[in-house]
């Protein structure tokens, strides 16, 4: 993605350029700066992997562990195994003499560290990445079950990926606060709400995990699509992050909805346990207030009095995650085999049109996830029916390559900011490296 920080790093080496080279500076071009080809060719797809993957190497740390060290050890094995599936998206395997390899094998020894995962098979707790963070794991660990890993370290990675794949499944069990939540997954594995992001993941581990020769049970997949049919608003053709709250009309002489009366219900339903509200963004309604205990202390509506019925409370305008989320919910039905599905052919073709109604991302990049939803929109679209396959390759190749910063890395203002240089270099690069097709993720359910 572009964005102003690449930008000025582009510029900074354009500039290095031009000192080495001893060259005059190059005329601005009169009148608006043409958009680069909707296609890139296939060696500046290959040339920003390699970059990409060289970048990853320069951050591994001498335990072993892939992980930008402002970070501390927060997210660090979700981090490394995320590294570690692009190293071997690009064809490096551990067993190779490479600096590649070498790096992927450090990296495997730290992943299977004994404080890594708890005895129950959990791999979210020693780094705080919860069930994001162990899925990602899980699905590393899956995808070396089917390479060439080191055939002394193959047993103890079958025991452990067994193990986190076994969690997974025990987390969808969970009892759940509202029906409309089974099925799914959330941050916490004993969570009593869920959401599409994390339900995306534990999917896409679980896949991996089957093609790696583990069980999962038809009926976890069944509970898992229903769950995502549940988020899904047929009015927009979109996955919402959960389910569609439920509002009682105010008893009002207008019945106007009015952003006061919305505003309590959503937080009288938002409370934790202990009474005080959530802190930040609400995610039933893409709102964003500010709020300390229990008074709203700033709040800016999309509209300026009059709320619009609840049946369209999803989709407000400037909601740009919704594409990130929808992309997830699509590969999520796929994967639980139901890629015919009417919500999984409307959610397709709101990609698409999406895509094609902003080729640059430059809508998408206002949103939270730029990376996240570009990664899952190519997953979510592969080996799918034309033109959606071809055009989100080409959005991927097209903003990723275009994008990525002189050393090599991807970052944004967002999620380079919060999780680090590392987590968006991995996305972009196994977005890039789908070409390739060496891993699960890009290949159909059995």
């Amino acid at each position: 993605m572009r964005t102003s920080v690449q930008l000025l790093g582009c510029f900074a080496a354009l500039l290095t350029f031009e000192g080495i080279a001893g060259a005059a500076p190059t005329p601005k071009p009169a009148g608006p700066v043409p958009e680069p080809p909707a296609s890139l060719g296939p060696d500046r797809v290959d040339a920003a992997v390699r970059a990409g993957i060289s970048f990853l190497l320069t951050q591994q740390q001498p335990t072993g562990a892939i992980a930008d060290v402002g970070l501390g050890g927060k997210y660090q094995t979700a981090l490394t195994s995320l590294a570690g599936l692009s190293l071997a998206s690009a064809g490096h395997s551990p067993l190779d003499k490479s600096p590649e390899g070498v790096a992927l094998r450090r990296a495997i020894y730290f992943v299977l560290r004994t404080d890594r995962q708890t005895a129950d098979g959990y791999f979210g707790s020693a780094d705080r990445s919860v069930m994001h963070g162990h899925a990602v794991t899980t699905l590393f660990l899956c995808e070396l079950l089917r390479s060439s890993a080191d055939p002394e370290q193959e047993e103890l990675i079958r025991r452990k990926a067994a193990s986190a794949h076994q969690f997974i499944l025990l987390a969808q069990g969970t009892a759940k606060t509202a029906r409309g939540d089974i099925g799914g997954w959330r941050y916490l594995p004993n969570a009593r709400d869920s959401d599409v992001p994390v339900t995306a993941w534990q999917l896409l581990a679980l896949h991996a995990g089957a093609k790696a020769g583990f069980s999962v049970p038809p009926r976890n997949g069944q509970a898992a699509a229903q769950y995502l049919k549940n988020v899904y608003a047929a009015a927009y053709g979109l996955f919402d992050y959960g389910p569609r709250p439920t509002f009682v009309a105010p008893a009002t002489a207008s019945r106007e909805w009015t952003w006061t009366n919305i505003v309590k219900q959503v937080y009288r339903r938002e409370k934790y346990r202990e009474g005080t509200f959530r802190v930040g963004y609400c995610y039933n309604c893409h709102f964003d207030p500010k709020v300390t205990t229990n008074i709203v202390q700033f709040y800016v509506p999309p509209q300026p009095n009059l709320f619009r019925p609840p049946d369209t409370i999803l989709q407000p305008d400037g909601a740009r995650n919704n594409f990130s989320t929808t992309a997830m919910g699509l590969l999520g039905l796929r994967l639980c085999g139901f890629p015919n599905a009417p919500e999984a052919t409307a959610a397709a073709n709101l990609l698409l049109e999406t895509m094609r109604a902003d080729p640059t991302a430059k809508d998408i990049a206002m949103g939270a996830w730029p990376f996240h939803a570009t990664f899952f929109s190519t997953l979510a679209l592969q080996r799918h029916i034309e033109p959606h396959t071809s055009t989100a390759r080409q959005f991927a190749e097209r903003n990723f390559v275009i994008g990525q910063s002189p050393d090599g890395s991807w970052t944004d203002n967002f999620e380079g900011r919060q999780i680090g240089r590392v987590y968006c270099t991995s996305l972009a690069v196994l977005s890039l490296a789908a070409k390739y097709q060496r891993l699960a993720i890009y290949e159909p359910p059995k």
